[in-house]
């Protein structure tokens, strides 16, 4: 039963590690003209100027999966 809570607990880290990565400045962040890109390693939002903010899905299962196994390696 021990080794569930372990892995529940890599996915909620993973899960919170995906959110404070998109949002450090010059690691999560990324400007390419009028779009901001959020998100380390793939991104998770696109943001156009305007009420334009579109999450990207394959990019947040991306993040939540690579910090998942880097927590797991750890």
């Amino acid at each position: 039963m021990k080794k569930k809570s372990g892995l529940k607990s890599f996915w909620n880290l993973s899960i919170i590690a995906t959110i404070i990565f998109a949002f450090i400045p010059k690691v999560g962040i990324r400007v390419e003209g009028p779009y901001y890109y959020f998100g380390f390693p793939a991104d998770c939002l696109i943001y156009y100027k305007g009420p334009r903010l579109t999450p990207d899905i394959i990019g947040i299962v991306f993040n939540i999966a690579f910090f998942y196994f880097v927590f797991f390696i750890l």
